[in-house]
């Protein structure tokens, strides 16, 4: 269970403070947003409309649109574009937040992650479009409703980011799970990482990270694995020799072959040959 499912919610003992940082405004032609120095205080940016591409700390999303939240902290160096045919549409809100028993700054581990791909834009918007008047109001109680509408709009954040985080991760199973149908249909095919990675039409990079995310090894580990698992097959159920199963399944040089079913078994090739039986073909029995 996260922190936030829990019966304190980690921002109750939070003060969140409105900064006159913050507007809705529709990018001019040619816009480029590239502040000179790191940010100084929080900033909530979300896309209306439009199209464009955000970079945070060197790291790039593409295709952001309307939905696209963003919530970036101090320290960051946020780098946007925009589509020069379909220009963004933004608001932004800069804020800060304090821990109410410490006086300190909030950290940020307990606030959403930076992105968020927002499940509800007619909630999300009305939110944003209430605290915008409140920063640019006067009167009681302004600051108490900015902080609760803030806490509000966190907890979906959080909401919206687990659901997405739930279907990544389902999708990510299935795609792992066509690598590895894909090794153990032919163990002996002599494919790279990149050809396994344009089967499930994505980088090798991030196949392998993903793939050691959710087996817990390697994918040149997996197929060597698979490839001993089909070996033992090989020579304990059929007439080939150890030559003939070590070149079956893609292996140049007989001795890393060797090596590595001595490593996966406990015992050399030759001499597990050598204790089998051969291989009887099936037939009926005859009749006495």
């Amino acid at each position: 269970m996260s922190p936030i499912e829990l019966n304190l919610h980690p921002l109750q003992n939070t003060l969140f403070a409105r900064s006159p940082n913050a507007g809705k405004a529709r990018c001019e032609p040619g816009w480029h947003w590239k502040p000179q120095r790191p940010l100084d205080d929080y900033d909530l940016w979300y896309v209306l409309s439009g199209k464009g591409r955000m970079t945070v700390n060197g790291i790039a999303y593409d295709d952001i649109g309307k939905g696209s939240c963003f919530l970036l902290r101090p320290g960051d160096r946020p780098e946007a574009t925009q589509d020069p045919f379909d220009r963004l549409s933004v608001i932004f809100i800069h804020f800060s937040v304090h821990d109410l028993q410490t006086g300190q700054p909030l950290s940020p581990t307990l606030l959403p992650e930076r992105y968020t791909t927002v499940g509800d834009t007619l909630l999300i918007e009305m939110l944003l479009n209430r605290q915008l008047q409140m920063i640019h109001s006067d009167g009681p109680w302004l600051e108490a409703e900015f902080d609760l509408i803030m806490k509000q709009t966190m907890l979906h954040l959080h909401r919206w980011q687990q659901t997405q985080e739930a279907v990544s991760a389902d999708k990510h199973k299935q795609l792992i799970g066509r690598v590895i149908s894909y090794i153990r249909e032919e163990p002996g095919r002599r494919a790279t990482h990149q050809d396994i990675a344009e089967h499930v039409g994505l980088s090798a990079e991030y196949v392998s990270v993903l793939f050691k995310k959710y087996t817990g090894t390697s994918i040149k580990q997996y197929i060597t694995d698979v490839r001993l698992e089909r070996a033992m097959h090989l020579l304990m159920e059929t007439p080939m020799n150890v030559t003939q199963v070590a070149e079956a399944l893609g292996y140049s040089n007989i001795y890393l072959f060797s090596k590595q079913f001595k490593q996966r078994y406990g015992t050399p090739p030759s001499q597990l040959k050598w204790k089998s039986e051969p291989a009887q073909a099936h037939s009926t029995p005859k009749r006495n």
